[in-house]
């Protein structure tokens, strides 16, 4: 593996927890509780990548509201647009950090208790798709 690679697959990972965390936000559909626990299973691809990762499942409670991701403590995000239309929300949102500048566009579909979310990231170590589908368990525990 180059060391171009290696420093792909550290991002990717990096990235990921990113990821995991703007798309597992939550967005709320119409009669929900505040807080609900999700199973959510996640795919990434990212171009030049000598192979594919494996999918995560994680389990995470989640608070109910229409916000995309915020960002972290060490980062400035805004949201450049937001959009609900039906069961489906859309957004544009970009980030600045201390690692540089971070695009995300991003659609999530609820139908009852699932969700379906298809998003694509850009930064200056390059691109990603990510592919998350969940399904509410019930209440936070």
């Amino acid at each position: 593996m180059s060391m171009m690679c290696g420093s792909k697959l550290g991002l990717s990972v990096g990235v990921l927890a990113g990821a995991l965390v703007m798309a597992t936000v939550g967005f709320a559909t119409a009669g929900e509780k505040k807080g609900s626990e999700w199973e959510l299973k996640t795919t990434m691809e990212m171009p030049g990548m000598p192979f594919a990762m494996p999918p995560t499942v994680i389990r995470q409670c989640l608070e109910d509201k229409a916000v995309p991701y915020q960002g972290k403590k060490d980062e400035k995000c805004e949201v450049k647009s937001q959009s609900v239309s039906g069961n489906t929300v859309t957004w544009d949102v970009v980030c600045d950090s201390k690692d540089g500048k971070m695009e995300m566009t991003g659609e999530s579909s609820y139908t009852g208790d699932t969700m379906e979310t298809k998003m694509k990231m850009k930064s200056k170590h390059g691109d990603m798709s990510m592919h998350m589908t969940g399904k509410k368990l019930g209440a936070c525990k």
